[in-house]
């Protein structure tokens, strides 16, 4: 008798511990579905941006890839790639001007540990 109780309150002891854990990784997840939510908006803005000013600089039609590195402290790193012919031909001084155009537009001052690297 007094094993089949035991056995039982074991099972009930680790249904409750396993409703618990689901219940904060629950959270966790709705979080960190609402935070990536937040950082797609600024990334979709920033690309927006980012092309208008190409644009607005001669470089109409230019492609602009971000790619992200999201680190378990919540900060991010991201490298946008630029494509466009023209912009092989620049000089290092031409492309370090372009480059803080660019770094104008970016999100996530000292609140938010982002950080931006620019290829063509």
């Amino acid at each position: 008798m007094r094993k089949g109780f035991g056995v039982t309150v074991v099972l009930l002891v680790l249904v409750i511990v396993f409703c618990v854990k689901g219940t904060v990784y629950s959270k966790e997840n709705n979080e960190r579905a609402r935070e990536n939510r937040y950082y797609a908006v600024l990334e979709e803005e920033y690309r927006q941006e980012a092309r208008r000013l190409l644009e607005e600089q001669g470089y109409g039609g230019c492609g602009v890839t971000m790619t992200r590195i999201t680190y378990a402290d919540g900060s991010r790193e991201y490298t946008v790639l630029l494509h466009h012919s023209r912009l092989q031909g620049l000089s290092a001084g031409e492309r370090a001007e372009l480059f803080r155009a660019l770094e104008a537009l970016e999100f996530g001052g000292e609140s938010e540990a982002c950080e931006f690297c620019y290829e063509l």
